[in-house]
Protein backbone atom coordinates (compact mmCIF):
# COMPACT_ATOMS: atom_id res chain seq x y z
CA UNK A 1 0.00 0.00 0.00
CA UNK A 2 1.01 3.63 -0.02
CA UNK A 3 2.37 4.61 3.40
CA UNK A 4 6.15 4.13 3.36
CA UNK A 5 7.28 1.27 5.63
CA UNK A 6 3.78 0.84 7.13
CA UNK A 7 1.98 -2.49 6.75
CA UNK A 8 -1.75 -2.96 7.18
CA UNK A 9 -1.12 -4.66 10.54
CA UNK A 10 0.97 -1.65 11.61
CA UNK A 11 -1.84 0.71 10.69
CA UNK A 12 -4.49 -1.38 12.43
CA UNK A 13 -2.49 -1.46 15.67
CA UNK A 14 -1.70 2.26 15.62
CA UNK A 15 -5.29 3.28 14.89
CA UNK A 16 -6.72 0.87 17.48
CA UNK A 17 -4.34 2.25 20.08
CA UNK A 18 -4.94 5.94 19.34
CA UNK A 19 -8.28 6.57 17.60
CA UNK A 20 -11.18 5.00 19.48
CA UNK A 21 -14.46 6.82 18.73
CA UNK A 22 -16.48 3.99 20.29
CA UNK A 23 -14.34 3.39 23.38
CA UNK A 24 -13.23 5.35 26.40
CA UNK A 25 -9.68 6.49 27.09
CA UNK A 26 -7.99 5.22 30.24
CA UNK A 27 -4.42 6.50 29.93
CA UNK A 28 -3.24 10.12 30.36
CA UNK A 29 -0.96 10.20 27.31
CA UNK A 30 -4.04 9.97 25.08
CA UNK A 31 -6.17 12.40 27.07
CA UNK A 32 -5.06 15.58 25.31
CA UNK A 33 -5.86 18.91 26.91
CA UNK A 34 -6.88 17.51 30.30
CA UNK A 35 -3.58 17.52 32.23
CA UNK A 36 -4.60 20.34 34.58
CA UNK A 37 -8.00 18.78 35.26
CA UNK A 38 -6.42 15.37 35.90
CA UNK A 39 -4.06 16.93 38.42
CA UNK A 40 -6.97 18.68 40.18
CA UNK A 41 -8.91 15.41 40.44
CA UNK A 42 -5.90 13.41 41.63
CA UNK A 43 -5.20 15.89 44.41
CA UNK A 44 -8.85 15.94 45.43
CA UNK A 45 -8.93 12.13 45.56
CA UNK A 46 -5.97 12.30 47.92
CA UNK A 47 -8.05 14.32 50.38
CA UNK A 48 -9.91 12.09 52.89
CA UNK A 49 -13.67 12.22 52.39
CA UNK A 50 -13.49 14.18 49.13
CA UNK A 51 -15.62 12.92 46.24
CA UNK A 52 -15.65 14.06 42.58
CA UNK A 53 -18.49 15.26 40.37
CA UNK A 54 -17.68 15.64 36.64
CA UNK A 55 -20.36 17.31 34.53
CA UNK A 56 -20.70 18.92 31.11
CA UNK A 57 -22.01 18.29 27.59
CA UNK A 58 -22.40 14.85 26.08
CA UNK A 59 -19.29 13.83 24.17
CA UNK A 60 -16.70 16.06 25.87
CA UNK A 61 -14.96 13.06 27.46
CA UNK A 62 -16.33 12.85 31.00
CA UNK A 63 -16.11 9.05 31.19
CA UNK A 64 -12.59 8.99 29.75
CA UNK A 65 -11.48 11.62 32.26
CA UNK A 66 -13.10 9.76 35.17
CA UNK A 67 -11.59 6.39 34.29
CA UNK A 68 -8.15 7.83 33.55
CA UNK A 69 -8.16 9.67 36.88
CA UNK A 70 -9.32 6.51 38.66
CA UNK A 71 -6.58 4.34 37.13
CA UNK A 72 -3.95 6.97 37.88
CA UNK A 73 -5.00 7.09 41.52
CA UNK A 74 -5.26 3.37 42.20
CA UNK A 75 -3.12 1.63 39.58
CA UNK A 76 -4.02 -1.50 37.63
CA UNK A 77 -3.56 -3.69 40.69
CA UNK A 78 -6.69 -2.16 42.24
CA UNK A 79 -8.92 -1.52 39.24
CA UNK A 80 -11.73 1.01 39.63
CA UNK A 81 -15.35 -0.11 39.84
CA UNK A 82 -17.53 1.23 37.01
CA UNK A 83 -21.34 1.40 37.16
CA UNK A 84 -23.55 2.96 34.48
CA UNK A 85 -26.99 4.39 35.28
CA UNK A 86 -30.12 3.80 33.23
CA UNK A 87 -33.38 5.70 32.79
CA UNK A 88 -35.16 3.59 35.40
CA UNK A 89 -32.16 3.05 37.67
CA UNK A 90 -32.81 3.27 41.37
CA UNK A 91 -30.32 4.17 44.07
CA UNK A 92 -30.46 0.71 45.66
CA UNK A 93 -29.85 -1.08 42.35
CA UNK A 94 -26.76 1.01 41.66
CA UNK A 95 -25.33 0.26 45.10
CA UNK A 96 -26.18 -3.41 44.55
CA UNK A 97 -24.15 -3.33 41.29
CA UNK A 98 -21.19 -1.92 43.21
CA UNK A 99 -21.42 -4.80 45.68
CA UNK A 100 -21.83 -7.40 42.95
CA UNK A 101 -18.58 -6.21 41.37
CA UNK A 102 -16.80 -8.21 44.09
CA UNK A 103 -18.57 -11.46 43.13
CA UNK A 104 -17.26 -13.35 40.07
CA UNK A 105 -19.55 -12.96 37.06
CA UNK A 106 -19.84 -16.75 36.71
CA UNK A 107 -21.24 -17.04 40.24
CA UNK A 108 -23.75 -14.29 39.51
CA UNK A 109 -24.89 -15.74 36.18
CA UNK A 110 -25.06 -19.46 36.87
CA UNK A 111 -27.59 -21.14 39.14
CA UNK A 112 -26.45 -23.15 42.15
CA UNK A 113 -27.87 -26.56 43.08
CA UNK A 114 -27.25 -26.50 46.80
CA UNK A 115 -26.56 -24.24 49.74
CA UNK A 116 -28.54 -21.59 51.49
CA UNK A 117 -28.56 -17.94 52.30
CA UNK A 118 -25.77 -16.63 54.46
CA UNK A 119 -24.55 -13.37 55.88
CA UNK A 120 -21.01 -12.03 56.00
CA UNK A 121 -20.39 -10.14 59.24
CA UNK A 122 -17.97 -7.26 59.04
CA UNK A 123 -15.44 -6.60 61.81
CA UNK A 124 -15.92 -3.95 64.46
CA UNK A 125 -19.68 -4.15 64.57
CA UNK A 126 -20.01 -2.59 61.12
CA UNK A 127 -22.99 -4.73 60.15
CA UNK A 128 -23.32 -7.47 57.60
CA UNK A 129 -24.14 -8.19 53.97
CA UNK A 130 -26.78 -10.71 52.98
CA UNK A 131 -26.10 -12.96 50.00
CA UNK A 132 -28.64 -15.00 48.10
CA UNK A 133 -27.17 -18.42 47.36
CA UNK A 134 -30.15 -20.69 47.86
CA UNK A 135 -30.95 -23.80 45.84
CA UNK A 136 -31.37 -22.96 42.17
CA UNK A 137 -30.39 -19.37 43.00
CA UNK A 138 -27.48 -17.13 42.11
CA UNK A 139 -24.90 -15.52 44.36
CA UNK A 140 -25.44 -11.79 44.52
CA UNK A 141 -25.76 -8.83 46.88
CA UNK A 142 -29.31 -8.00 47.89
CA UNK A 143 -30.68 -4.59 46.94
CA UNK A 144 -30.17 -2.35 50.01
CA UNK A 145 -33.44 -1.01 51.40
CA UNK A 146 -32.00 1.77 53.57
CA UNK A 147 -29.03 4.11 53.54
CA UNK A 148 -27.43 2.11 56.36
CA UNK A 149 -27.64 -1.05 54.27
CA UNK A 150 -26.14 0.86 51.33
CA UNK A 151 -23.21 1.93 53.48
CA UNK A 152 -22.77 -1.71 54.54
CA UNK A 153 -22.35 -2.65 50.88
CA UNK A 154 -19.61 -0.05 50.50
CA UNK A 155 -17.92 -1.33 53.68
CA UNK A 156 -18.04 -4.86 52.30
CA UNK A 157 -16.49 -3.82 48.99
CA UNK A 158 -13.63 -1.89 50.60
CA UNK A 159 -12.96 -4.69 53.10
CA UNK A 160 -12.42 -7.07 50.18
CA UNK A 161 -9.90 -4.81 48.41
CA UNK A 162 -6.47 -3.41 49.16
CA UNK A 163 -5.79 0.32 49.38
CA UNK A 164 -8.16 2.99 48.12
CA UNK A 165 -11.16 1.94 46.03
CA UNK A 166 -12.38 4.35 43.34
CA UNK A 167 -15.98 3.89 42.18
CA UNK A 168 -17.16 5.62 38.98
CA UNK A 169 -20.92 6.13 38.64
CA UNK A 170 -21.61 7.27 35.08
CA UNK A 171 -24.54 8.83 33.17
CA UNK A 172 -26.34 10.09 36.25
CA UNK A 173 -28.50 12.35 34.09
CA UNK A 174 -30.41 9.24 33.04
CA UNK A 175 -31.88 8.86 36.53
CA UNK A 176 -35.24 10.54 36.02
CA UNK A 177 -36.62 10.30 39.55
CA UNK A 178 -35.98 13.38 41.68
CA UNK A 179 -36.41 11.23 44.77
CA UNK A 180 -33.62 8.87 43.68
CA UNK A 181 -31.32 11.84 43.09
CA UNK A 182 -32.11 13.19 46.54
CA UNK A 183 -31.22 9.80 48.02
CA UNK A 184 -27.86 9.99 46.27
CA UNK A 185 -27.27 13.44 47.77
CA UNK A 186 -28.02 12.12 51.26
CA UNK A 187 -25.76 9.13 50.61
CA UNK A 188 -22.88 11.41 49.56
CA UNK A 189 -23.28 13.63 52.62
CA UNK A 190 -22.39 10.82 55.02
CA UNK A 191 -19.73 9.02 52.96
CA UNK A 192 -16.75 10.46 54.91
CA UNK A 193 -18.13 8.88 58.11
CA UNK A 194 -18.49 5.46 56.51
CA UNK A 195 -15.16 4.45 54.98
CA UNK A 196 -12.04 6.52 54.39
CA UNK A 197 -10.64 4.12 51.78
CA UNK A 198 -13.31 4.79 49.14
CA UNK A 199 -13.65 7.62 46.62
CA UNK A 200 -16.57 8.19 44.25
CA UNK A 201 -16.43 9.87 40.86
CA UNK A 202 -19.92 10.81 39.62
CA UNK A 203 -20.45 11.80 35.95
CA UNK A 204 -23.40 13.34 34.17
CA UNK A 205 -24.61 15.63 31.40
CA UNK A 206 -25.53 19.01 32.87
CA UNK A 207 -24.80 22.72 32.89
CA UNK A 208 -24.36 22.67 36.65
CA UNK A 209 -24.42 20.11 39.46
CA UNK A 210 -27.88 21.10 40.70
CA UNK A 211 -29.36 19.71 37.46
CA UNK A 212 -28.12 16.24 38.40
CA UNK A 213 -28.23 16.23 42.17
CA UNK A 214 -30.87 17.66 44.47
CA UNK A 215 -27.99 18.34 46.81
CA UNK A 216 -28.19 18.24 50.58
CA UNK A 217 -26.61 21.47 51.97
CA UNK A 218 -23.69 19.46 53.37
CA UNK A 219 -23.08 17.49 50.17
CA UNK A 220 -21.54 20.50 48.42
CA UNK A 221 -18.68 20.61 50.91
CA UNK A 222 -17.80 17.00 50.07
CA UNK A 223 -17.93 17.22 46.27
CA UNK A 224 -15.13 18.55 44.07
CA UNK A 225 -17.13 19.93 41.13
CA UNK A 226 -15.38 19.57 37.77
CA UNK A 227 -17.12 21.19 34.80
CA UNK A 228 -15.57 19.70 31.67
CA UNK A 229 -15.44 22.13 28.78
CA UNK A 230 -14.99 21.29 25.12
CA UNK A 231 -11.40 20.87 23.93
CA UNK A 232 -9.43 23.72 22.39
CA UNK A 233 -8.71 23.23 18.68
CA UNK A 234 -4.97 22.85 19.33
CA UNK A 235 -5.67 19.86 21.58
CA UNK A 236 -7.93 18.35 18.92
CA UNK A 237 -5.09 18.61 16.41
CA UNK A 238 -2.77 16.72 18.76
CA UNK A 239 -5.06 13.68 18.56
CA UNK A 240 -4.29 13.42 14.84
CA UNK A 241 -0.67 14.57 14.83
CA UNK A 242 0.17 11.96 17.47
CA UNK A 243 -1.01 9.30 14.99
CA UNK A 244 0.61 10.87 11.94
CA UNK A 245 3.98 10.96 13.71
CA UNK A 246 3.73 7.23 14.41
CA UNK A 247 2.92 6.62 10.74
CA UNK A 248 5.65 8.98 9.47
CA UNK A 249 3.15 11.00 7.44
CA UNK A 250 1.90 14.58 7.63
CA UNK A 251 -1.64 15.93 7.85
CA UNK A 252 -2.28 18.92 5.61
CA UNK A 253 -2.56 22.08 7.73
CA UNK A 254 -5.83 23.15 6.11
CA UNK A 255 -7.32 19.73 6.89
CA UNK A 256 -6.27 19.97 10.54
CA UNK A 257 -7.90 23.39 10.80
CA UNK A 258 -11.13 22.22 9.18
CA UNK A 259 -11.32 19.07 11.32
CA UNK A 260 -10.86 21.19 14.44
CA UNK A 261 -13.60 23.58 13.33
CA UNK A 262 -16.03 20.84 12.33
CA UNK A 263 -15.47 18.91 15.56
CA UNK A 264 -16.40 21.96 17.65
CA UNK A 265 -14.36 20.86 20.65
CA UNK A 266 -15.69 17.28 20.72
CA UNK A 267 -12.90 14.67 20.37
CA UNK A 268 -15.39 12.04 19.20
CA UNK A 269 -15.59 13.64 15.74
CA UNK A 270 -11.80 13.92 15.46
CA UNK A 271 -11.50 10.18 16.12
CA UNK A 272 -14.20 9.40 13.55
CA UNK A 273 -12.76 11.63 10.82
CA UNK A 274 -9.18 10.60 11.58
CA UNK A 275 -9.79 6.87 11.21
CA UNK A 276 -11.26 7.22 7.73
CA UNK A 277 -8.69 9.82 6.69
CA UNK A 278 -5.73 7.58 7.58
CA UNK A 279 -7.29 4.55 5.90
CA UNK A 280 -7.84 6.65 2.77
CA UNK A 281 -4.17 7.63 2.78
CA UNK A 282 -3.18 3.98 3.17
CA UNK A 283 -5.48 2.87 0.31
CA UNK A 284 -4.22 5.56 -2.07
CA UNK A 285 -2.61 3.90 -5.12
CA UNK A 286 0.19 6.48 -5.00
CA UNK A 287 2.72 6.69 -2.18
CA UNK A 288 1.46 9.20 0.37
CA UNK A 289 3.61 11.16 2.79
CA UNK A 290 1.20 14.07 3.21
CA UNK A 291 -2.59 14.07 3.19
CA UNK A 292 -4.53 15.81 0.43
CA UNK A 293 -8.06 17.06 -0.16
CA UNK A 294 -9.27 13.63 -1.32
CA UNK A 295 -8.19 12.06 1.99
CA UNK A 296 -9.95 14.84 3.90
CA UNK A 297 -13.17 14.24 1.94
CA UNK A 298 -12.88 10.51 2.65
CA UNK A 299 -12.54 11.34 6.34
CA UNK A 300 -15.74 13.42 6.25
CA UNK A 301 -17.68 10.75 4.34
CA UNK A 302 -16.45 7.98 6.65
CA UNK A 303 -17.38 9.96 9.75
CA UNK A 304 -20.89 10.57 8.41
CA UNK A 305 -21.38 6.87 7.71
CA UNK A 306 -20.21 5.86 11.17
CA UNK A 307 -21.83 8.55 13.32
CA UNK A 308 -24.22 7.03 15.84
CA UNK A 309 -27.59 6.15 14.35
CA UNK A 310 -29.61 8.20 16.84
CA UNK A 311 -27.90 11.42 15.77
CA UNK A 312 -28.45 10.69 12.08
CA UNK A 313 -32.08 9.82 12.74
CA UNK A 314 -32.70 13.02 14.70
CA UNK A 315 -31.14 15.16 11.96
CA UNK A 316 -33.18 13.42 9.25
CA UNK A 317 -36.38 13.77 11.25
CA UNK A 318 -35.68 17.48 11.66
CA UNK A 319 -35.29 18.26 7.95
CA UNK A 320 -37.11 15.63 5.88
CA UNK A 321 -40.58 17.02 5.28
CA UNK A 322 -42.96 17.02 2.33
CA UNK A 323 -42.13 20.71 1.90
CA UNK A 324 -39.29 23.01 2.89
CA UNK A 325 -36.67 20.30 3.50
CA UNK A 326 -33.88 22.57 2.24
CA UNK A 327 -35.19 25.41 4.43
CA UNK A 328 -34.82 23.33 7.58
CA UNK A 329 -31.40 22.03 6.63
CA UNK A 330 -30.13 25.53 5.88
CA UNK A 331 -31.56 26.75 9.17
CA UNK A 332 -29.59 24.06 11.03
CA UNK A 333 -26.45 24.92 9.10
CA UNK A 334 -26.85 28.59 9.95
CA UNK A 335 -27.30 27.83 13.64
CA UNK A 336 -24.15 25.67 13.59
CA UNK A 337 -22.02 28.34 11.89
CA UNK A 338 -20.68 29.81 15.14
CA UNK A 339 -19.01 28.78 18.38
CA UNK A 340 -21.78 30.48 20.39
CA UNK A 341 -24.11 28.08 22.19
CA UNK A 342 -27.07 30.50 21.99
CA UNK A 343 -27.72 32.76 19.01
CA UNK A 344 -30.22 35.49 18.27
CA UNK A 345 -32.28 35.29 15.09
CA UNK A 346 -31.16 38.69 13.75
CA UNK A 347 -27.48 37.72 14.05
CA UNK A 348 -28.09 34.27 12.56
CA UNK A 349 -29.95 35.78 9.62
CA UNK A 350 -27.58 38.64 8.80
CA UNK A 351 -24.40 36.63 9.24
CA UNK A 352 -24.64 32.90 8.79
CA UNK A 353 -27.89 32.40 6.87
CA UNK A 354 -27.14 35.11 4.31
CA UNK A 355 -23.66 33.66 3.78
CA UNK A 356 -25.07 30.14 3.24
CA UNK A 357 -27.71 31.29 0.75
CA UNK A 358 -25.00 33.23 -1.07
CA UNK A 359 -23.22 29.92 -1.66
CA UNK A 360 -26.46 28.33 -2.98
CA UNK A 361 -27.60 30.73 -5.73
CA UNK A 362 -30.47 28.51 -6.87
CA UNK A 363 -32.14 28.71 -3.47
CA UNK A 364 -34.74 31.35 -2.67
CA UNK A 365 -33.88 33.41 0.44
CA UNK A 366 -36.32 33.28 3.35
CA UNK A 367 -37.28 36.42 5.22
CA UNK A 368 -36.05 36.76 8.80
CA UNK A 369 -39.56 36.00 10.08
CA UNK A 370 -39.77 32.88 7.92
CA UNK A 371 -36.40 31.67 9.23
CA UNK A 372 -37.62 32.32 12.77
CA UNK A 373 -40.67 30.14 12.05
CA UNK A 374 -38.41 27.34 10.86
CA UNK A 375 -36.56 27.42 14.20
CA UNK A 376 -39.85 27.42 16.09
CA UNK A 377 -40.82 24.28 14.15
CA UNK A 378 -37.45 22.66 14.87
CA UNK A 379 -38.32 22.88 18.58
CA UNK A 380 -41.27 20.51 18.07
CA UNK A 381 -41.37 16.73 18.44
CA UNK A 382 -42.33 16.43 14.76
CA UNK A 383 -38.87 17.82 13.97
CA UNK A 384 -37.00 15.77 16.58
CA UNK A 385 -36.86 18.65 19.10
CA UNK A 386 -33.36 19.30 17.78
CA UNK A 387 -33.50 22.99 18.73
CA UNK A 388 -34.49 24.76 21.95
CA UNK A 389 -35.49 28.39 22.46
CA UNK A 390 -34.48 30.97 25.07
CA UNK A 391 -36.92 33.84 25.12
CA UNK A 392 -37.84 35.85 22.07
CA UNK A 393 -35.70 35.00 19.06
CA UNK A 394 -32.89 33.10 20.84
CA UNK A 395 -32.09 29.54 19.76
CA UNK A 396 -29.60 26.74 20.45
CA UNK A 397 -29.10 23.06 19.76
CA UNK A 398 -30.68 20.90 22.44
CA UNK A 399 -27.38 19.03 22.67
CA UNK A 400 -24.17 20.87 21.81
CA UNK A 401 -22.62 17.74 20.28
CA UNK A 402 -25.22 17.94 17.49
CA UNK A 403 -23.52 21.06 16.16
CA UNK A 404 -20.51 18.98 15.09
CA UNK A 405 -22.73 16.54 13.22
CA UNK A 406 -24.54 19.41 11.48
CA UNK A 407 -21.15 20.76 10.41
CA UNK A 408 -20.25 17.33 9.02
CA UNK A 409 -23.45 17.29 6.94
CA UNK A 410 -22.77 20.80 5.70
CA UNK A 411 -19.16 19.98 4.81
CA UNK A 412 -20.32 17.00 2.75
CA UNK A 413 -22.38 19.45 0.64
CA UNK A 414 -19.65 22.03 0.29
CA UNK A 415 -20.82 24.36 3.07
CA UNK A 416 -17.78 25.04 5.26
CA UNK A 417 -19.41 25.81 8.61
CA UNK A 418 -17.55 27.03 11.65
CA UNK A 419 -15.75 29.78 9.76
CA UNK A 420 -16.13 32.16 12.74
CA UNK A 421 -13.89 30.02 14.93
CA UNK A 422 -10.81 31.64 16.40
CA UNK A 423 -7.87 30.00 14.61
CA UNK A 424 -5.11 31.67 16.60
CA UNK A 425 -2.26 29.29 17.33
CA UNK A 426 -2.66 27.24 14.15
CA UNK A 427 0.20 24.82 13.46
Amino acid sequence: MSMPNITEDDLRKILAGNLTPSDTIKTPERLFGRATTLRTIDRALNSPGRQIFIYGDRGVGKTSLALTAAYLHTGVENMPIYVMCGRTSKFGEIIQAIGNSQIPVKDRMETTDAGGGFTLSLPGGLGGIGFSGRTKGRACINVPQTLNEAYDVIRYVTSARQGTTVIVIDEMERIESEGERQTFAEFIKNLPEVQENVRFIFCGIAQDVSELLQAHPSAGRILENIKLERLHHSDLWKILTAVSEKLNVEIQQESLIRIGQISDGFPHYVHLIGESLFWSMFDDPEEVKRSGSSHFRAGIEGALQRTEATMRAQYDKAIHKTRNTDDYEEALWALADSTADRRQISEIYSSSYSWIIGKRPKRQRLTKDQLNQRYLSLRKESHGRIVIGFGSGWFAFRESIMRGYVRLRGEAKGINLGRHLNTAGMP
